[in-house]
């Protein structure tokens, strides 16, 4: 198996995991618990949903040196975003990395507690189009393009550890099945998946 199909079927197993465990854990919660924070400026489980999937977009895209699906596709315009309209004043990117701040990095925590989750299905139909063409994109890459050395938290690395890497949604993941725990009770956080 060449480089290229071997990182293919990695991210397919990756995103697809990553994407069911996201449907265990909200696809039967309210908006209130959808949007339920422990105390002033925590996240909540939508706060992790919205932040690792545009993360792990931004940090493809950056490895590709290519724009990220979401301004490819123009979702800030295909998702109603009017409660998280606030999130969009921060210009720039958090701490100079590819990740723009509106993914929340870098907000202030009174802010965080102002943003609330846009209908899920939209953001969703975002995460489904964001896999499909990463996929894509990895599929049709020229190895070289996916052995090139980039830096990715001061490390210098080949582009396909960032371009494949779930390190960061798992953990996101995490926090997310411990806030449904506190919401639901116990049995319902980690014990869900």
């Amino acid at each position: 198996m060449d480089l290229r199909d071997f990182l293919t079927t990695q991210y397919r197993w990756d995103a697809g995991t990553a994407r069911h465990m996201t449907n265990v854990l909200t696809s039967d919660l309210t908006e209130d618990e959808l949007n339920w924070q422990a105390g002033p400026g925590h996240h909540s489980i939508w706060h992790n949903l919205w932040h690792m999937f545009l993360s792990n977009d931004y940090y493809s895209a950056a490895a590709l040196g290519e724009p990220a699906v979401w301004d490819e596709g123009n979702w800030r315009e295909r998702i109603d975003l009017t409660a998280m309209a606030r999130a969009f004043e921060f210009p720039g990117n958090a701490e100079d990395g590819p990740v723009p701040r509106f993914v929340i990095a870098d907000v202030p925590d009174s802010l965080v507690d102002e943003l609330k989750s846009p209908p899920l299905d939209q953001y969703l139909a975002y995460v489904d189009e964001l896999i499909a063409a990463t996929t894509r994109k990895i599929e049709s890459a020229m190895e070289e393009q996916l052995r090139r050395r980039v830096t990715w938290y001061e490390r210098r690395q080949p582009a396909y550890v960032p371009l494949t890497s779930f390190a960061h949604v798992y953990r996101h993941i995490g926090m997310m099945e411990d806030l449904r725990g506190l919401i639901r009770g116990p049995g319902a956080g980690t014990a869900s998946i």
